[in-house]
């Protein structure tokens, strides 16, 4: 199954036979990450279970159900293209791939077929604007990290510094409590 995309299997696949293939690769691989390479394929490293956990049966069930039920659309494509459907007052988070904690270029950043570089970070931002300007309610959450304070260094914006323990590094010593920040456009009462 990992080889489909490589060797053009997937395309002959049907939507069910595709979403079934992402939920067992996904349940399979390390530490429950999906990600792809430049080429769009699968590149994440078996993980080391005994007995995963592939099916539910009720959970996809209920899932579905639900997403039936409250005319739920799911989007495939630019973020920013979904983004054009908002409202005055709707509420949106983000929760784009971090910027770098290094300024070692070659630092993962990104899980998509062209990453998520800083011209992008630089694109959220601009968006992220856009979406205030409009009176769209906004909570983002990054990397505490230089770029994003400079980014969204704004007296219009609320931001919060929050732990949070990573979980999925291919380092044991990665892993564990970082800083990570909340940016909303509004006031909350976040717990920090």
């Amino acid at each position: 199954m990992r080889q489909w995309d490589r060797n053009g299997t997937l395309d002959t696949k049907s939507p069910v036979e595709r979403a079934a293939r992402f939920i067992y690769l996904n349940k399979t691989g390390f530490n429950g990450l999906f990600r792809v390479n430049s080429r769009g394929q699968i590149n994440v490293p078996y993980g080391k279970y005994k007995n995963p956990s592939i099916f539910n049966r009720e959970n996809l069930q209920a899932v579905s159900s639900y997403l039936n039920a409250m005319d739920v659309q799911i989007l495939n494509g630019d973020y920013a293209a979904a983004l054009r459907q908002t409202h005055p007052g709707d509420f949106v988070y983000l929760d784009p791939p971090y910027a770098s904690f290094s300024s070692d270029k070659r630092t993962f950043v990104g899980y998509t077929l062209n990453g998520f570089n800083t011209q992008e970070q630089l694109r959220l931002c601009k968006t992220f604007q856009e979406l205030t300007q409009k009176k769209v309610n906004v909570m983002l959450s990054n990397a505490s990290v230089p770029l994003i304070s400079e980014l969204y260094d704004s007296d219009f914006y609320n931001i919060k510094t929050v732990k949070a323990n990573r979980k999925i590094n291919s380092k044991k010593t990665g892993r564990g409590p970082v800083d990570e920040v909340l940016i909303m456009n509004y006031h909350s009462q976040v717990a920090t």
